[in-house]
């Protein structure tokens, strides 16, 4: 067992990654895991907590857990003091030696205000904590979103050295995660002990398909059920890369990074270093069974709206609309060379963006009613 982090505080733990993460610092440290949860009133934050540990990986698999090292915390990084009392904050930062941050406003629209009082202010918290009491390691889940919507070298690369000055955001949650690596970045430069992790698309489980209890507020699984409900494809190009992730990967590569002291005050790409061109992905859309069309990138937007002749193409229509204006060719390709030397010599390894990776995810959609099983297939490719 890892002894290099005794304490942890861990944001995020009733999201997606951010359990990934849990079940992963269970499985590698002794640590006891303080774990910040906001959570509705007539909710406690272990039962909460539990029920999406309980989703995720099964009853079977968390009653195994000692969890006497999980300890809820009831707070909220989008508050002073991170929502505790004086007395509970003051003994966590004479106790926590490592923070994990994986909480966020992760909507792709919304007020900038509320998205920056928890993206922004809560890093900002969160840095006031590290500093007081002992001293302590900030491992920080940001997005390869940061990248935004330009590249500035010619091959179109973006890597773990690159931040971009007066960056272009598309909305507010890349903009406030953006900002959020501003405040980082001097802190990481001084040697204080952070890292700044960069997920991509973070998909489904790589062996089950499984995939978050509220699939619908996710972006990206919410493009996939509005396009096979309105039966054509997102714009495509010829030259235009996506990343898939699967959380399990993701969570592996940042634990065992984070985990190892010499990593630290250094920038991780935590993405499949394997991109699939977004044509690939719909066309084994296609041959699982459903029938996408694919229309011309320079007159999709003209096109699409046209093409309203049922209530599933509306229904799928309604997913998608808030990003039509958005659609427009991927700012980069993803190098993740930090990631992968810190990997060397290990079992981490991200599994490609083939046809059974991606069938798995359709299926666990099916399988979860998210979207219609194909009429042309019972479950497997269509011959």
């Amino acid at each position: 067992m890892n002894s290099y982090c005794k304490n942890i505080l861990l944001t995020g733990a009733t999201g997606f990654l951010g359990a990934h993460l849990l079940n992963e610092l269970m499985r590698k440290t002794d640590a006891t895991i303080y774990c910040l949860v906001r959570t509705p009133q007539q909710d406690s934050s272990e039962d909460r907590l539990m029920r999406n540990l309980a989703y995720l990986f099964g009853e079977e698999q968390t009653v195994q857990w000692n969890t006497k090292r999980i300890i809820p915390v009831l707070g909220d990084v989008g508050q002073d003091n991170l929502g505790l009392s004086v007395e509970l904050y003051n003994m966590l930062s004479e106790t926590v030696d490592t923070i994990f941050h994986s909480a966020a406003m992760m909507w792709h629209f919304g007020q900038l205000d509320q998205f920056s009082e928890v993206n922004v202010k809560g890093v900002r918290r969160l840095l006031s904590f590290a500093e007081k009491g002992i001293s302590k390691r900030l491992n920080h889940i940001s997005t390869l979103a940061v990248s935004g919507r330009r590249c500035d070298n010619p091959e179109n690369l973006f890597t773990e050295n690159d931040f971009h000055e007066n960056m272009e955001c598309p909305n507010a949650y890349v903009q406030t995660k953006y900002e959020a690596e501003r405040i980082l970045l001097p802190a990481l430069n001084q040697k204080k002990g952070i890292r700044i992790f960069r997920p991509g698309f973070i998909m489904g489980d790589s062996l089950t398909g499984k995939f978050k209890e509220h699939i619908t507020m996710d972006a990206q699984y919410l493009h996939l059920r509005g396009h096979i409900l309105m039966e054509t494809a997102p714009p495509l190009y010829d030259d235009d890369f996506m990343d898939i992730t699967p959380a399990d990967y993701a969570a592996d590569a940042i634990t065992h990074i984070a985990l190892t002291p010499e990593t630290e005050n250094s920038v991780f790409h935590i993405c499949n270093p394997q991109p699939i061109l977004k044509s690939e992905i719909w066309e084994c859309v296609r041959n699982w069974g459903y029938p996408i069309r694919t229309l011309p990138a320079e007159t999709y937007m003209e096109e699409v709206l046209t093409l309203a002749e049922s209530e599933a193409f509306l229904e799928g229509l309604k997913d998608i609309i808030v990003y039509l204006s958005d659609y427009e060719k991927s700012p980069a390709v993803f190098k993740c060379s930090n990631t992968l030397k810190a990997l060397e010599g290990t079992e981490i390894h991200c599994p490609p963006p083939d046809k059974e990776l991606l069938q798995k995810y359709l299926a666990y959609c099916v399988k979860t009613n998210f979207i219609p099983a194909p009429s042309s297939n019972t479950g497997g490719e269509r011959a």
